[in-house]
């Protein structure tokens, strides 16, 4: 539905230089849509998910949804929630418990990642692990970041 609003220009993601069409969503558990600086095309959008929920029978819940932008001023932030009547959100967001941010992330944004990886690490430094048990227990703690879920 999405690749084919993006296909006839009443919707486009972000990338369409390096993408045809661009990136529109990223879906798994939560999903995440992009879209460009337009107020029509968001408007296209708002409609697109409408049809979405008439046709599925689901029902989105906007005001439990985030609007994040970037390199936008507030009046037209404030002018896109009110199309997808959501509140603006900040950055850095988790994403299936990974944090996001259209920056290099901070240490306190990554610090909870990195605690969890030390707290299963530390368990090895036990003298009755054998070697291939440490080997597991460190490949299980390293593989933490990749499988971080809320």
């Amino acid at each position: 539905m999405l690749k084919k609003a993006a296909s006839q220009n009443l919707i486009s993601g972000l990338l369409p230089h390096v993408i045809p069409g661009g990136v529109v969503s990223l879906q798994y558990a939560d999903t995440i849509l992009f879209l460009e600086k337009s107020v029509h095309k968001a408007r296209n959008f708002k409609w697109l998910l409408s049809c979405f929920e008439n046709l599925s029978g689901m029902k989105i819940n906007f005001h439990k949804s985030d609007l994040m932008t970037i390199n936008m001023d507030d009046p037209s932030a404030k002018e896109f929630a009110q199309i997808f009547c959501c509140k603006n959100g900040s950055f850095p967001i988790k994403y299936l418990g990974v944090p996001l941010h259209y920056d290099n992330l901070k240490r306190e944004d990554i610090q909870p990642i990195i605690d969890r990886i030390v707290k299963g690490i530390s368990g090895w430094l036990g003298r009755y692990l054998t070697y291939k048990g440490k080997i597991i227990l460190l490949c299980a703690c390293i593989s933490i970041p990749a499988y971080l879920c809320p």
